[in-house]
């Protein structure tokens, strides 16, 4: 009687043990539904052995006890080691992707923006309950790497009030806030929310000016030769974009971050390199985006400072142009030299039609001159008219052999006005302005390399890296016979083959 009475207490110990762990494990909160049946549940076993205790201290003298209580000891000793290590696990979290395209890893330019956080960023995510899996998963991984961010969900079904205070009328939609800022973004995608995190963290908006009136690119242009692609990734990154004739104005505008001229195919009025030396006097900011074709009075002008623009164009005997069904005169470019622009930066990048650009010979006196990238080995300047030629050679003693250089940076300290800190004197040029366009901005590094000297320009370095890209769809397309072929050889052919060798192992030992 006492025995089966100790074997009652025993299982029914095991039970409201086992209750109070589901119990927590559903509510994760240590509350008397969890105490209670815990504390019964060790009650019932201290109970249980010790109506058995005579009986379990003569059952371990035996052999096979002593040979059950090795197997238990291994046991527990294997328990404590994948204990300590699940405990050093989630102290010392360390992640591994090893997809082709890393497409569970995050962009560097957004590890970059976590890490260097300095205000409390909260991310609030409106989804029907159960579809958050995905989104969930995003931004676990944005707050490893920043204890500022902090993200909740909320289901506008059982919290209608607080959808109706963020004007939420979609599922899928996240506020980002920040000191009191706030951005919505509609989709879960990488690109996107960090962008969303760059503007409420960040003080105001830089503008950047595009000149017009001499035939540059538009940036409002979906043309293949337009900017607009660029124009969409400077607006997401938070700056302002404005067009700027400069042939009427009398000052170039107090609120003008950047200056930038791309592709210009007519002469620079007397009166608008004015504005420009001005410009750049005071500690300005401008981009120039020259093709073969750009006037000289262009180049005159960056002679002033410190850039020596080639009358050339740039040719590739490497090949790589005809990866994009153009000639040799599509220089690729991927060696480049220590600068913030092309920091950690290893993707290709293509100018096509491009002449080279070079340090000049009397730059101004503080001025810190830098080439930046260089052509293949397998490139030169040709200083030749191309148009005609049967077969493009290189000309020893007239053309520049390669590397030759497609863009540098360039910059000097300034006079600070009255009662404002010192600045800084920025120039970029490239030798192209075609890598830009619609057409090939989304090229290889292309894009990427056009962001990333805006935000040099601007003095926002730590916008610089690489982006977050699109991830790749790597589907592997089957029929429908296949599909079940698949099906039958996973769910029943390999596990019956299995089964099938188990016995055949089983009657040979027999």
């Amino acid at each position: 009687m006492i025995k089966k009475i100790a074997q009652i207490c025993g299982w029914l110990g095991l039970g409201m043990i086992l209750a109070g762990l589901i119990v927590y494990s559903l509510t994760a909160v240590m509350a008397w539904t969890v105490y209670l049946p815990l504390i019964l549940g060790c009650a019932l076993l201290l109970a249980s052995i010790t109506l058995q205790f005579r009986e379990i201290r003569a059952g371990l003298t035996t052999r096979s006890a002593r040979f059950g209580s090795n197997a238990l000891l291994m046991v527990l000793i294997l328990l404590g080691i994948l204990i300590v290590t699940n405990i050093f696990a989630a102290r010392f979290s360390w992640r591994l992707d090893t997809t082709a395209a890393r497409q569970f890893s995050l962009a560097e330019q957004t590890r970059n923006i976590l890490k260097s956080l300095d205000k409390d960023v909260k991310i609030t995510g409106f989804f029907k309950s159960g579809d958050e899996a995905f989104t969930k998963e995003l931004l676990t991984e944005y707050a490893h790497y920043s204890d500022r961010l902090r993200f909740e969900f909320s289901d506008p079904d059982k919290k209608p009030g607080l959808a109706k205070k963020y004007q939420v009328k979609s599922y899928g939609t996240l506020i980002v806030e920040a000191e009191g800022k706030e951005e919505r973004i509609e989709k879960s995608e990488e690109q996107l929310l960090t962008n969303a995190i760059i503007k409420v963290t960040r003080e105001g908006k830089k503008k950047l000016y595009f000149t017009t009136g001499h035939g540059e690119k538009d940036p409002d242009s979906d043309g293949a030769d337009g900017l607009a692609t660029a124009r969409k990734a400077l607006i997401e990154e938070n700056y302002d974009i404005a067009k700027l004739l400069l042939a009427r104005e009398s000052a170039i505008p107090a609120d003008c971050s950047m200056l930038a001229v791309a592709g210009p195919r007519t002469e620079l009025f007397a009166s608008e390199k004015s504005l420009i030396m001005e410009f750049l006097q005071k500690g300005g900011k401008l981009l120039i985006l020259l093709d073969p074709a750009s006037p000289d009075s262009w180049s005159e002008l960056l002679g002033e400072w410190g850039f020596k623009v080639g009358r050339d164009i740039v040719v590739d005997a490497s090949g790589f142009g005809q990866l994009f069904g153009t000639g040799p005169t599509m220089p690729i470019v991927s060696q480049y030299e220590e600068h913030a622009i092309t920091r950690d930066f290893n993707l290709m990048t293509f100018f096509p039609e491009a002449r080279s650009i070079s340090r000049g010979e009397n730059p101004p006196a503080g001025l810190e001159f830098r080439e930046i990238g260089r052509s293949t080995p397998r490139s030169w300047a040709e200083t030749s008219p191309i148009s005609g030629q049967a077969e493009i050679t290189f000309d020893e003693g007239k053309d520049l052999r390669g590397p030759v250089t497609l863009f540098a940076g360039a910059e000097m300290p300034a006079p600070a006005a009255a009662g404002e800190k010192a600045g800084k004197t920025r120039l970029l040029v490239f030798g192209d302005s075609d890598f830009a366009t619609n057409s090939y901005f989304d090229t290889q590094g292309n894009g990427n390399l056009f962001q990333n000297g805006v935000s040099w320009l601007a003095e926002e370095e730590d916008l610089i890296s690489v982006r977050a890209r699109s991830p790749e769809d790597r589907r592997i397309a089957i029929t429908q016979t296949q599909s079940r072929a698949l099906l039958y050889l996973g769910i029943i052919v390999l596990p019956l083959a299995i089964f099938i060798a188990g016995i055949a192992v089983y009657r040979n030992r027999k």
